[in-house]
């Protein structure tokens, strides 16, 4: 093995990263590693989720787990080299044996490494991966050139396919970019100022370049900004613009909040104590009040698009974040921005009504928030599943381990709350989120000492990467 200092620089190439493994730890152990180094990450917890990703996006490389219930990495290799010949695909297995790495190589895997894997060992992979992506794109420029019989410049650098930062850029004539702080499917965020308002801070989310011309994608980012930007409440993030010139990237412009995710609060301290759980349960209905009033429903309400931030020394104060993919109940008769059928959002946390891609309402927004009541009062959530098909039937059947057995010094009472939010029908649950907010009030308190300052991070901007699509029946 070369030493260290002799391995290319992680931090020398920042790329696109899709990332595939069905451990979440793990997975998001790495994804935080890959962000240190200014790579985009997208991320998916199976094979199927990452050749759908890989369908709506390019990426410079594949980091994928070897063993997985759906598809092994191998198998996801072959079909992604049937769509992209040329992405490189580095795979990583657990229990490695001479067979498996023989069928790596011959289908064109650019590396296999063995777990544990170190994190330097990691970086310095991606790097070397992405540096051969960018080779590749050069080249296969080169080739269409002659090709076209385009005269060849050998001094004229070749435009990549799809930006890899626009940090340092100045959009729209106002926006000077800053660092990224968090990236999806979608796009990537970064921190801003706007120079012609005195050095303003901002998020600013610019949609790949790459997903500019796909005119479904544009208009669901379009409707992000506009969906936002007509409902005025604050515990919903502001969107201040948004701008989609034809001479440089489509981008939206969010206030910058300091504080932490749902998740990264679940992750560091779950369980959360039930007057906390209801704190923050009231402050997300009351959000999603106003989104229902103006006729849209989120569709991906989960932990990752819940921020917590503070004000007035108080803790835990709500921002939801991401309507990406929500669902506008007043659209124009045959307009239409999803497939019939089609699953969008998170599945973990949806309905039985969305899980099925059948027609859905604001009360699937609701059970959405019940299910991220439990997770926060039991560190897990309400259902798991070995792949997809198996999460998806198991949120169809209703059944996840009573609340009451995991945390018995949860008053009863609270858990019936919850429990009724999750109702497989829809027809059983609350009816609006000011009725399930009312049916909360007897538990709601506030102690700013037990809540959790937030620490200063903006990552909890990123785009919503949504994993599962699914196009059955409607």
């Amino acid at each position: 093995m070369q030493p260290a200092s002799n391995q290319p620089s992680p931090s020398a190439a920042p790329g696109r990263v899709l990332l595939v493994d069905d451990q979440d730890e793990l997975r998001q152990l790495f994804r935080r590693t890959l962000l240190k180094d200014g790579h985009e990450v997208a991320t998916a917890c199976n094979g199927r989720a990452a050749i759908e990703l890989a369908h709506q996006s390019r990426f410079d490389v594949v980091i994928s787990d070897v063993r997985m219930p759906d598809m092994g990495g191998v198998e996801l290799l072959q079909e992604l080299h049937e769509q992209d010949p040329d992405l490189p695909v580095l795979l990583v297995s657990g229990s490695p044996d001479l067979d498996t790495a023989m069928k790596a190589v011959q289908f064109g895997a650019i590396e296999y490494l063995v777990k544990p894997v170190a994190l330097d060992k990691l970086r310095a992979s991606a790097a070397r991966a992405i540096e051969v992506r960018r080779k590749r794109d050069a080249a296969a420029q080169v080739l269409e050139q002659y090709r076209s019989g385009e005269r060849i410049r050998s001094k004229t650098p070749v435009p990549p396919r799809n930006r890899d930062s626009w940090t340092g850029e100045l959009l729209g004539g106002r926006y000077r970019l800053g660092r990224i702080v968090g990236s999806g499917g979608m796009g990537g965020v970064y921190e801003a100022t706007r120079e012609d308002l005195g050095q303003m801070r901002v998020a600013v989310k610019v949609l790949h370049e790459a997903l500019a011309s796909d005119e479904a994608l544009l208009r669901r980012f379009r409707r992000e900004a506009e969906t936002v930007g007509l409902i005025n409440h604050p515990n919903i993030v502001r969107i201040l613009d948004f701008d989609a010139a034809s001479d440089g990237p489509a981008f939206l412009v969010m206030e910058l909040l300091d504080g932490v995710s749902l998740r990264q609060e679940i992750l560091r301290h779950g369980p959360f104590s039930a007057p906390r759980v209801v704190f923050i349960a009231t402050q997300i209905l009351a959000a999603l009040a106003a989104v229902h009033r103006a006729h849209v429903i989120h569709r991906d309400m989960k932990p990752e698009n819940v921020f917590l931030t503070a004000m007035s020394g108080l803790g835990d104060i709500v921002k939801v974040l991401d309507f990406g993919v929500a669902k506008t109940l007043t659209r124009p008769a045959g307009e239409t921005l999803t497939q019939a059928g089609m699953v969008l959002g998170t599945p973990t946390y949806m309905a039985p009504e969305q899980a099925r891609g059948s027609p859905i309402d604001a009360r699937s927004d609701l059970y959405s928030v019940a299910a991220i009541m439990y997770e926060c009062l039991t560190g897990k959530a309400p259902f798991i599943g070995d792949n997809y098909n198996a999460l998806l039937f198991a949120i169809q059947q209703g059944k996840p381990t009573p609340l009451g057995e995991q945390r018995p010094d949860v008053d009863p009472e609270l858990v019936r709350v919850i429990e009724r939010g999750m109702a497989t029908e829809a027809d059983e649950r609350f009816q609006s989120a000011e009725e399930m907010a009312q049916a909360l009030a007897p538990w709601l308190s506030v102690d700013p000492a037990a809540s959790t300052p937030p620490a200063s991070s903006a990552a909890a901007f990123a785009p919503t990467v949504v994993p599962w699509t699914r196009r059955d029946s409607s």
